[in-house]
């Protein structure tokens, strides 16, 4: 690593920069699952930096060099007292292998005194950022699978059946990219997400047994056309709308003591 990497917080005028970094960090295909793909993210972001007591135990640092310019950034969030929850480590192409990584991940414990253990999420066909966390002393815990399945059309919409939050979750929609709602069947409410225009998240897999509550909510958002639930291991839940397709798969990884694994580093 080069002596000159200086760190320092994020602020409004990277927003534009941290997107399109964070963009390109990740595969086309999976683009319409994430909202930090989304073309909405950047003003999101802007939001979080420029009202950072609205978002409390958020940090988002930038690593740079006068010769190079930006070349790193981090986005942590404090989840439970002591533990941060890595979302993304971002270095550009050029940069890498320059232990940036390292240096904004020890200077973010550095600014923040109290996080003593960490947590993240990795793609399973990540080699490059496995091999770094295994040497940061990551180990996996977990496995999730993303499964996914065509909407479905066509059919009769359950009765009963309430999109909730509609006038918020497309105005959200129109300006990051991204939103969450809700659908109401009778008294029980479930929450949804929508990680672009095209996606429809669904936290309970137990929905995909229910299409025509689904068909309901494609009345209401025409433009959806994929269904993604997340669930631990390699099963692909029931489905009652027809067959599953796994996109990705991501493992849950942490490490404890991380003062004293980083310090010497």
């Amino acid at each position: 690593m080069t002596s000159d990497v200086r760190v320092r917080p994020a602020v409004a005028t990277d927003v534009g920069w941290l997107a399109e970094v964070s963009r390109a960090s990740f595969a086309s295909r999976l683009h319409p699952f994430l909202i930090s793909a989304q073309p909405g993210i950047d003003r999101f972001w802007e939001v979080v930096l420029s009202h950072p007591a609205a978002f409390p135990g958020r940090s988002f640092l930038v690593a740079e060099t006068d010769e190079d310019g930006r070349i790193g950034f981090v986005d942590l969030q404090v989840v439970d007292p002591g533990t941060a929850h890595l979302s993304y480590v971002c270095v550009t192409e050029p940069a890498r292998g320059r232990g940036v990584a390292g240096t904004l991940l020890r200077d973010y414990l550095h600014r923040n005194p109290d996080v003593v253990s960490m947590q993240l999420d990795v793609f399973d066909d990540n080699a490059s950022a496995r091999a770094l966390y295994d040497r940061l002393g990551f180990e996996s815990v977990a496995t999730t699978t993303w499964w996914v399945a065509d909407l479905p059309r066509a059919r009769r919409a359950a009765a009963g059946t309430r999109v909730q939050g509609l006038h918020a979750a497309t105005a959200w929609l129109d300006t990051y990219g991204f939103a969450e709602l809700a659908v109401a069947v009778d008294d029980a409410i479930m929450p949804l997400a929508r990680p672009s225009r095209s996606v429809l998240r669904c936290p309970d897999p137990a929905l995909l047994l229910q299409p025509a509550v689904l068909a309901a909510v494609v009345d209401e958002l025409p433009e959806l056309s994929e269904v993604l639930v997340t669930l631990e291991g390699d099963e692909p839940p029931p489905s009652d709308i027809g067959p599953l397709r796994q996109v990705n798969r991501s493992i849950r990884m942490t490490a404890s003591d991380v003062r004293t694994r980083w310090e010497p580093m």
